[in-house]
């Protein structure tokens, strides 16, 4: 039997036993910590490519996929189990407004063009997030039916602001078969941005070409991502590492850009660029672009897609 076969195999079966115990019993554990060990699902696929031995490659290649399907449990129920039963916002720095009839909350922190450059740090688990669309405001949120406590704080420091928006407990909650928290942010198009996003099991369209974005961390795990990028910028950094993730990046044609990945067991699809190295890739126009963007991709068990497109 191949190796591949005792890795999915050993994914599946771990992976559905998980699940089905899931249904029935509360796992109690720190679910949340034991994702963070994905890479070494990487050192155990490296090692099943270096042993000759035919029961060893399959023994590795076994423990990989379960050693994954832990990983991937873990991201998820990390994501899921951050539910309690209500919305909190500091009412002390922000300006809030709740539809009770719609279960709406919506937050906002009015602009001040003295800010020059701001920084955006948002963490959660699992549900539909969304960033697009500008506002006249600094920055401005709708939440749909979350039940999760967050904090928000700002930190203003003469012309530059931190702002951050971060989840706490942990409970689980669905409303009608389908998970019920959702977050839609909008942003200010004058200060220069650094955005900090870290999602869980979640859904995630980020639309940020229309920004001044200078730094981009994306930190996920089983999660599917749709970024856009912009050239308002001379030099734009993005960083984005994933587990099991579905990556789609766009980047407008007129940007010259840098890819350099780190992946393991992936699809990759980067059209329009021309490949440099086995993990490095560039557009033909990168040397002569005024704004370019550097994109470095770290992911697991992913679909990575990277596009040129015009708005």
């Amino acid at each position: 039997m191949k190796s591949k076969h005792f890795f999915w195999g050993a994914l599946f079966i771990t992976l559905g036993v998980l699940t089905l115990l899931n249904n029935f019993y509360y796992l109690n554990f720190s679910w949340d910590d034991l994702w963070k060990f994905w890479p070494v699902v990487l050192v155990l696929w490296g090692l099943a490519i270096v042993v000759k031995n035919v029961y060893f490659k399959g023994l590795l290649a076994g423990a990989s996929g379960l050693l994954l399907a832990f990983v991937i449990f873990a991201t998820f129920k990390a994501g899921t189990d951050i539910f309690a039963d209500n919305f909190n916002w500091d009412s002390k720095d922000f300006n809030i407004s709740i539809d009770n009839s719609n279960n709406y909350k919506s937050y906002s922190e009015a602009y001040d063009p003295s800010i020059k450059e701001a920084k955006f740090h948002f963490e959660s688990g699992a549900g539909s997030f969304v960033i697009r669309d500008t506002t006249s405001d600094l920055i401005a949120a709708k939440t749909n039916g979350i039940d999760y406590d967050f904090i928000v704080r700002k930190n203003i420091d003469e012309h530059n602001v931190n702002i951050l928006l971060t989840g706490q407990e942990h409970h689980f909650r669905f409303r009608h078969g389908k998970l019920r928290n959702k977050a839609e942010v909008s942003l200010n198009t004058n200060p220069v941005w650094n955005l900090d996003l870290e999602i869980g099991a979640a859904s995630a369209d980020f639309d940020l070409h229309q920004y001044k974005t200078q730094r981009i961390d994306v930190s996920m795990g089983a999660a599917s991502l749709k970024l856009k990028l912009g050239d308002n910028v001379d030099e734009s950094r993005v960083n984005i590492e994933g587990g099991a993730s579905s990556i789609e990046v766009y980047v407008p044609e007129n940007a010259g850009c840098d890819i350099r990945t780190d992946i393991a067991l992936s699809s990759k699809s980067f059209s329009e660029f021309n490949r440099l190295s086995d993990d490095h890739y560039q557009t033909s126009n990168f040397d002569n672009a005024k704004n370019k963007i550097y994109l470095n991709i770290q992911t697991g068990v992913s679909s990575v897609k990277v596009v040129r497109t015009s708005y």
